[in-house]
């Protein structure tokens, strides 16, 4: 994480691979991760996972894997023979299945000697509100929830979690240093009909401790991608006080 770009990813939700070696060969030497989630590996498959290994890019697979354990063991087994570098799970899925994973991306790593990929933790989604979290039936606040499941996640054995930029510091005090935080919902100016309602500046979540930044429709739907990747880039750096991207 000493480089700014490796510390931005950009969430490839598109449908097609002309749509994600558009974004990839656009933005080029700027970005170095890449997000497959579930409309691109549900649409794709592995050939969007081969498209990015060609381009010696960094893969981030997240499905949120959610499911009992020996269910989620093995897909996680099914995973790694892609190399990710990272790989979601749902916290909500509990301790038994979160330390199944761990363990089989462990065997997986260890029989084949090759690095595990980092497993991460989701929390709570971005796009819910208070509201949404009571409606759902919870009766603790998203981020008192948000905490209790990060230090759960930890002492299962987890790599880190994805969680808002608002969670980040608290989240950072609890687990230290080493524990991975990954933010999505960062935007550089409000978002008006997006579904993300817990949000934050590029440079807010660096300040707040997020390790990662995970982008996507601020780059995906514009014209220039590579424009808006370096104006993010730019905030980043300007936190971190190094150079401006080019």
């Amino acid at each position: 994480m000493e480089k700014t770009n490796g510390r931005l990813i950009i969430a490839l939700d598109v449908p097609t691979l002309e749509d994600v070696t558009h974004i990839v060969d656009t933005v080029g030497d700027l970005v170095d991760c890449y997000k497959v989630g579930m409309e691109a590996f549900y649409g794709m498959g592995h050939t969007v996972l081969a498209q990015l290994a060609s381009r010696n890019k960094k893969v981030f697979v997240d499905l949120k894997l959610h499911d009992i354990p020996t269910t989620v063991s093995k897909t996680v087994k099914a995973l790694c023979q892609f190399s990710p570098a990272f790989i979601t799970l749902h916290a909500a899925g509990g301790v038994k299945m979160l330390k199944a994973a761990m363990e089989e991306a462990d065997t997986w790593a260890a029989r084949y000697q090759r690095p595990r990929p980092k497993l991460l933790a989701i929390t709570v989604l971005t796009s819910l509100g208070e509201r949404d979290w009571v409606e759902i039936g919870y009766q603790s606040p998203i981020r008192e929830s948000v905490l209790r499941m990060a230090v759960m996640c930890k002492e299962a054995g987890m790599d880190g979690v994805v969680a808002a930029p608002q969670e980040a510091s608290a989240i950072r005090a609890l687990c230290g240093s080493e524990f991975l935080i990954v933010t999505p919902g960062i935007r550089l100016q409000p978002e008006r009909n997006g579904d993300q309602t817990r949000t934050a500046t590029p440079a807010q979540a660096l300040k707040a401790g997020a390790h990662y930044l995970v982008v996507g429709r601020p780059i995906l739907s514009v014209a220039d991608p590579r424009e808006e990747v370096t104006s993010i880039l730019q905030d980043m750096n300007e936190y971190m006080g190094k150079p401006k991207a080019q």
